[in-house]
């Protein structure tokens, strides 16, 4: 009897999984895109779905990579059940690598545009989060021009994730966004996707020309978009957050007028420090960073240690008034003209003066940041590799 029961429980522990689907019966979503529908009011939502016919490796004709889908529904999970009425795949979300959002419907809310996404089992945490300017996502995931991948997702998340390589741009993933949004000293700043490419004669561009760029930084306050960073406040905006790993700036050269010199970042640290006098908030933001020399145009020579150590004291004041200047510009767009605490000083503020938080954070945004004083203090370190190559010169 006993060896019976264990071959029974045995049995039971041997079963395949209940929940399985199959390959050829699903609809595998590399990104998805939500808007408000102008016409109607409803939400539209818009999935890009692979075709797996068309992307193996013998080559699949000429059917498209990938396949889009739009529906609309009183709800997110409405529009999203609403595929099945047109799509003869059931859509599987698990690779989701990216989340846009139309610029209408980001200026209404956010979070409960994302609760549908995120109740779901096949979410994940690390997709990206972007704000389609001026347009909706659904323009946006139609764009085919993009890069070398053939499915257009892949390239989206490669254009988040090489923010590590360039500056210029702020990204967020949904965890992230989720922390910030939900907490009192702190606001997110969400990447930006436009259109770029060349235009005709009439202001427009053409299919082939155009492609979807990373640019900037979209600015929330109270779960909606209320403006936008430009990719001199983006990289402001990274300085204070220490999200600086590498990139490249370029000041003016000091060998020759109307030439320019280029510096790649290699290293940044970031402190925030708050400080309470005469009941008064203020803020100190430290910064060291440093970077190397990588061009140069302007033609010169450095022919003694003097002249090399004067010529980089030089541009390392340049470097330093630059980051400063870009920083500080940053701080007064946030507080006179977004009033978003983007930098989580009201976080930092918290962290250090808890009795101080707990009196102004229900004032935060509307009086005590906009009116704390903010200090910054920049430390630049220029290396000498390179230093002493000329540039190319052509021969008379």
């Amino acid at each position: 009897m006993k060896r019976i029961v264990f071959i029974l429980g045995c049995l039971f522990l041997l079963v395949g999984c209940w929940d399985r689907r199959e390959l050829k019966e699903i609809g595998i979503v590399s990104a998805i895109g939500i808007d408000r529908n102008p016409e109607t009011g409803e939400i539209l939502f818009t999935s890009q779905v692979a075709n797996p016919s068309a992307l193996k490796p013998e080559g699949g004709g000429t059917a498209p990579p990938i396949k889009v889908i739009s529906s609309t529904g009183d709800t997110v999970y409405k529009a999203i059940r609403n595929v099945n009425q047109k799509f003869d795949r059931n859509n599987f979300y698990a690779h989701n690598k990216v989340i846009v959002i139309g610029e209408q419907l980001a200026k209404e809310e956010i979070l409960p545009v994302l609760d549908a996404i995120t109740r779901g089992k096949e979410s994940r945490g690390y997709v990206w989060i972007c704000i389609a300017k001026d347009m909706q996502a659904r323009q946006i995931l139609s764009i085919n021009n993009q890069g070398i991948e053939q499915v257009q997702a892949n390239s989206l998340e490669s254009l988040n994730e090489n923010q590590k390589l360039n500056f210029d741009v702020t990204v967020i993933q949904l965890n992230d966004f989720y922390k910030k949004s939900l907490s009192k000293g702190t606001n997110p700043v969400v990447g930006v996707l436009e259109m770029s490419g060349e235009s005709s004669s009439n202001g427009t561009m053409s299919e082939n020309t155009q492609q979807v760029k990373l640019s900037g930084g979209a600015v929330i306050k109270e779960d909606k978009v209320v403006g936008y960073l430009n990719e001199k406040e983006a990289r402001g905006y990274n300085w204070i957050i220490g999200e600086v790993n590498s990139g490249i700036l370029t000041i003016p050269s000091i060998m020759e007028e109307n030439k320019l010199v280029s510096i790649e970042i290699r290293e940044t640290k970031t402190k925030i420090k708050p400080d309470i006098k005469g009941g008064r908030i203020s803020f100190t933001i430290d910064i060291k960073t440093s970077g190397i020399l990588v061009e140069q145009q302007g033609a010169g020579t450095l022919s003694t240690r003097k002249e090399q150590y004067e010529y980089l004291n030089q541009l390392e004041k340049e470097l330093k008034n630059l980051i400063e200047e870009e920083v500080v510009h940053v701080v007064e767009k946030a507080q006179k003209d977004y009033h978003s605490d983007i930098f989580g000083f009201g976080t930092t503020l918290n962290k250090k003066e808890p009795k101080k938080w707990n009196e102004v954070k229900d004032k935060w945004l509307e009086g005590e940041f906009q009116n704390a004083a903010v200090n910054v203090n920049v430390q630049a370190d220029i290396g000498a590799r390179e230093l002493l190559k000329e540039p190319l010169k052509s021969e008379d």
